[in-house]
């Protein structure tokens, strides 16, 4: 994502993910703007205290063993992919790359 923003010529970006990213797009691009989401941090929802405990290592670990297994009713999956696929469609749409 730092390097999208670097290299895109778009001047505004909104950031759905972490925060502390947004610190490292203003140093790399200081001259663009970069709005967090959700705007006013009321939820929190981009603040995970749970997702500040991943490592590499865990995320290695978790990638070699397959554990732990999450098991998900269908109906979830294909809504779940339903809006991912529709958030690529509107991104192709736009006429967005996603970042490699």
């Amino acid at each position: 994502m730092l390097k999208y923003t670097k290299e895109n010529p778009a001047q505004e970006f909104i950031v759905a993910t972490e925060v502390g990213i947004i610190h490292q797009m203003q140093k790399a691009s200081p001259l663009k703007t970069f709005i967090p989401a959700p705007p006013e941090n009321m939820c929190a929802c981009n603040e995970c205290p749970h997702m500040k405990r991943n490592t590499m290592e865990k995320l290695y670990l978790c990638m070699e063993f397959e554990q732990p297994e999450i098991i998900l009713e269908d109906w979830i999956i294909e809504q779940g992919r339903a809006s991912i696929d529709r958030m690529l469609e509107v991104s192709e749409q736009a006429g967005l790359k996603l970042a490699d």
